[in-house]
């Protein structure tokens, strides 16, 4: 994830420095990493007889195979299948008006998955930071997908994060239109049937669980 930037604040020589903290301005890439957000947590969303993507090593493989690398073992499925959970769990806070829960819930999986960055050059660029490509296959994708998340939310704001507006339809969304106004998922693109919106009423997010260690 390419992460550039400069100090933006600025003062006198002799003059003492600001008490507030430096702000930072950044460019940084975050759509792959929060699409991957969605992306696990809409696997969760099933037709009539279609298999989990999580249920099997393979099926996962097939799945994320732009953005997996590495041999899927039980424990991935765990992981993602928890991880799913509470991106769910984040989302419907956020799209039920309780940007504090889904905020909690996401500095909780910042803890469980924190990155690991590191600084690299290629192809000409200047240096930037990447996120190391360490740890198990599940830690990799959870931390570039909570990161993504976490990152959008505090650039844009948790109202950034949204549940598809057609009422048979859970499927989850980032927004990224100029004036939050988004309602559907991609599945159902940009209108629906009007006759089967969503109609907005408090949804109690699930409880937090931990995967068992395995």
């Amino acid at each position: 994830m390419p992460v550039t930037g400069r100090p933006t604040v600025s003062y006198s020589v002799g003059e003492r420095p600001p008490d507030t903290p430096l702000q930072v301005g950044t460019v940084v890439n975050l759509s792959s990493y929060a699409e991957l957000a969605v992306r696990l947590a809409n696997t969760a969303v099933l037709a009539d007889g279609e298999p989990d993507p999580l249920a099997c090593a393979d099926a996962c493989t097939e799945s994320f195979s732009d953005c997996i690398a590495g041999k899927v073992t039980h424990r991935d499925l765990t992981v993602l299948a928890y991880v799913r959970g509470e991106l769910a769990a984040v989302f419907t806070s956020a799209a039920t008006g309780d940007g504090q829960a889904a905020v909690d819930r996401l500095n909780a999986l910042l803890v469980q998955f924190p990155i690991q960055p590191e600084l690299v050059s290629h192809d000409d660029q200047r240096w930037h930071v990447h996120l190391a490509s360490q740890g198990s296959v599940s830690d990799q994708f959870a931390a570039g997908a909570i990161i993504g998340l976490a990152l959008t939310v505090s650039l844009y704001g948790v109202s950034r994060l949204g549940i598809c507006g057609i009422a048979s339809c859970p499927r989850v969304f980032v927004d990224s239109s100029p004036n939050v106004s988004r309602r559907y998922c991609a599945e159902h693109g940009p209108r629906g049937n009007v006759s089967t919106l969503r109609t907005p009423t408090p949804v109690v997010a699930p409880a937090r669980t931990t995967p068992a260690a395995s």
